[in-house]
């Protein structure tokens, strides 16, 4: 065995080399817990079954959705980019359930105008470049409501860590979640012309008995008045109690759904879905039987307690460990990674992918 180690380290001299042969040698395909964004749901772990109550709150379509955490690095991007990407699949097959038209704004530090164009470029609205961001925020809401009235489809517009962006945005978001179906019927009622022209431009064929349904449906009193535009936000705790304090008719209208540091039963699962992901076997894994091999067991407590539960930084301790752990098969040891691998690493802040 000695001997075989020892030849592998002749063969491969580089650091790469070595490293892609440690991968072939435990199972892999490639690094599991190198620096990529990962879209598939089967390899999101949190405390809870948060994507599940996250679904049944959009579906209630009640209150605008708040995703929090203690500090960054805890899921809430992927959780939106996963979120999103289901409910844009859901919507194009045509679900009774999922009538919505999601958009995400994953630019940050925006100011009023640019959050206004880059969610108008999101929407396909036409604006000039001279107009005023009033302007665009109201051609905005009058294609949520045209949107609305024609398709009977709500629009999401998922904002990922909001709080980096300019505190008088979040006005002008507010307008936009704000929108209700009454306010739709509304501007059909009363802007008519209005509600054509922007209905003519964004490419919607409206014949007569049509616009006199809609007409009909608005003028009726019993219709169910309801969101039209829902807002998902992911940010830290204190930008959500930066919210409370700046935007507070926007922060009680949300649900607030905070993410937990992940405990040492599913920073295991975290390190075993990656596993079998890197081997190519993510279908066949099964959260109450799993192995998690080169990782010795003894090394999910260190690692958990170094990481503090955040997914962020327990990816970047399995990155350095695995490299640690090729540098030990290039060289003929051990190809576990073990707790006293785990132990001497430096502390996360002080780590590079």
């Amino acid at each position: 065995m000695e001997e075989k180690f020892g030849v592998v380290g002749k063969l491969y001299p580089s650091v790469a080399e070595a490293r892609n042969a440690y991968y072939a040698h435990v199972g892999w395909k490639w690094n599991p817990f190198s620096k990529v964004r990962l879209s598939d749901p089967e390899l999101f772990v949190a405390s809870t079954d948060v994507i599940l109550e996250i679904d049944d709150y959009i579906k209630a379509k009640e209150r605008h959705l708040l995703i929090t955490s203690e500090e960054p690095g805890m899921g809430k991007t992927m959780l939106l980019e996963l979120i999103y990407n289901d409910l844009t699949n859901l919507a194009k097959q045509g679900d009774p359930e999922y009538l919505f038209r999601p958009i995400v704004v994953t630019q940050s530090k925006l100011f009023v105008r640019q959050m206004g164009e880059v969610i108008a470029q999101k929407l396909g609205v036409k604006y000039k470049s001279r107009m005023s961001s009033e302007d665009i925020y109201t051609l905005i809401k009058q294609d949520i409501m045209t949107h609305f009235l024609l398709t009977n489809q709500i629009t999401l517009i998922f904002i990922d860590d909001f709080g980096d962006n300019d505190s008088e945005v979040f006005i002008k978001i507010k307008e936009l979640g704000d929108l209700t179906q009454k306010d739709a019927n509304t501007f059909l009622l009363n802007e008519e012309s209005d509600f054509k022209k922007f209905a003519s431009s964004a490419g919607y064929q409206i014949s007569k008995d049509k616009l006199n349904e809609l007409k009909e449906c608005a003028l009726n009193p019993e219709s169910r008045d309801q969101m039209i535009c829902m807002l998902i936000l992911t940010g830290t705790r204190t930008h959500a109690l930066g919210l409370k304090a700046g935007v507070p008719h926007l922060y009680d209208r949300c649900w607030e759904i905070e993410l937990e540091r992940l405990n040492e039963k599913k920073v295991r699962e975290f390190v075993g879905r990656r596993l079998y992901w890197a081997s190519g076997k993510l279908g066949s894994f099964d959260e109450n039987n799993f192995e998690i091999y080169p990782f010795e067991e003894d090394a999910i407590p260190v690692l958990t307690e170094k990481a503090h539960g955040v997914g962020r930084d327990i990816r970047l301790l399995c990155n350095q460990s695995v490299f640690v752990a090729a540098s030990n098969f290039r060289e003929g040891r051990n190809e576990k990674i073990t707790r006293e691998i785990i132990e001497s690493l430096p502390p996360v802040e002080k780590l590079v992918d």
